[in-house]
């Protein structure tokens, strides 16, 4: 699999096909073609944010240059757009404090739109960064440019002078959706049809048929189809609708908008058609491979040790025959390591022995020793003596436990 290692980002990159929440820039859900993401800190960003410069000179801040900043402490607002920067990448002028997102300052808003979609004539921006009322949607913005119709003494924050009051939405052909914002309350579930997310203070809907869809994914919509995904052999489909569903690749029930294989009655959520093939957990010392299908006998998980369908996909051990665990559970932060290990040659786990400088006393389950043992983790320098010869990566299993377990019974735990 092939990683690439980038100034903007401390770790290294692996190339995604699709992105739905960048780290570099104020899009919220929707889906844009090609990006990194980042298996450590289980993030992704778009090609363009991850590919950002270190610093720039910037013509919407003359006087200094603008460095690049990530996930700095304290919730800001950029000063183009006006969104929030809050755990995001960022520009950052450290002697004004002024701040933009990585795409804003990439792409600047135009001087002038002619035809703008929000409003009947055309807009021109306005550079003061004063807080003003956003005429569009109602939002109190604070400190950002605006667009500004001066005959109609109105002001329109960046995000909503391409915004439309009606749009014809491909993936609701039935009828048109109307721009609301979340005072109007009154609506379907609260969450996008599409995404599944929680709807932002501005979205579209559909008041006959209770269609509710985020603006990002208005803006950027996922694919209808997926050619060649990893979790099915045959080309999927997004079926955008409210439909109940258990997820052939989880398990898990799903209730909107999956992908679904027309061949084989294949259905699967948006957020599983990218699940890792092969993996590290820090519950088992071999590698997991992401099955789609189990044989049909009975399975407990080796993480949270309740049944597995065998029907659906799971991670197992190709050495441990008897070793499944469920998707989700593989998928854990603190279960796996984010590392997609396809294409990556797999390396010896096994660690030397401990060296016993010297013995004090001795019997059969415990060497008494002069350092202190790091599984036991108490002020007794003891180590139990099938401790001595277990794999790198059941150790740092054992040592990721709460050192207050005693170390025989932490060994078992992991173990099981």
């Amino acid at each position: 699999m092939i990683r690439i290692k980038l100034p903007t980002h401390k770790h290294p990159l692996y190339p995604t096909p699709w992105v739905s929440r960048c780290k570099g820039c104020p899009r919220r859900g929707g889906y844009v073609k090609d990006g990194y993401r980042c298996y450590e800190c289980a993030i992704s960003f778009h090609k363009e944010c991850a590919e950002a410069i270190l610093e720039i000179h910037h013509p919407s801040h003359h006087a200094h240059p603008l460095s690049l900043v990530f996930k700095r402490r304290g919730p800001k607002n950029c000063k183009l757009c006006g969104v929030y920067l809050y755990n995001s990448k960022y520009y950052q002028c450290s002697i004004c404090d002024f701040v933009v997102h990585t795409a804003c300052a990439k792409n600047p808003p135009p001087n002038v739109i002619e035809y703008p979609k929000a409003h009947e004539h055309s807009l021109v921006i306005a550079k003061d960064l004063s807080d003003f009322k956003c005429d569009f949607c109602g939002e109190e913005i604070q400190g950002s440019y605006r667009y500004r119709c001066s005959p109609c003494r109105l002001e329109f924050e960046i995000g909503c002078s391409m915004l439309a009051l009606e749009i014809d939405y491909p993936y609701h052909p039935k009828h048109p959706l109307k721009f609301l914002t979340k005072e109007e309350h009154h609506f379907s579930d609260g969450k996008c049809l599409i995404c599944g997310e929680e709807l932002g203070l501005k979205f579209y809907h559909c008041s006959i048929c209770k269609f509710s869809v985020d603006v990002s994914c208005v803006r950027d919509p996922p694919p209808l189809t997926v050619l060649f995904p990893k979790a099915h052999e045959h080309q999927l489909s997004l079926t955008p609708r409210k439909i109940s569903f258990d997820c052939d690749a989880c398990g898990m029930a799903g209730d909107r908008s999956p992908y679904s294989c027309q061949q084989c009655y294949f259905m699967i959520h948006q957020i599983c058609i990218d699940l890792p093939e092969i993996i590290n957990v820090n519950r088992h010392e071999h590698r997991l491979s992401r099955r789609l299908h189990l044989s049909p006998e009975s399975w407990v998980c080796g993480f949270c040790h309740k049944n597995v369908d065998w029907s659906y996909g799971a991670y197992s051990c190709s050495i441990c025959p008897n070793y499944v665990i469920h998707s989700k559970c593989a998928i854990r932060d603190d279960v796996w390591d984010k590392l997609e290990l396809k294409g990556i040659p797999e390396e010896p786990q096994d660690i030397e022995p401990f060296k016993v400088s010297s013995i004090l006393t001795f019997n059969t389950s415990v060497l008494m020793l002069s350092v202190p043992c790091f599984l036991n983790l108490s002020s007794m320098k003891v180590i139990h003596a099938p401790c001595t010869t277990i794999t790198t990566r059941i150790w740092n299993a054992l040592l990721a436990i709460n050192g207050t377990v005693n170390c025989l019974v932490a060994m078992t735990a992991a173990l099981e």
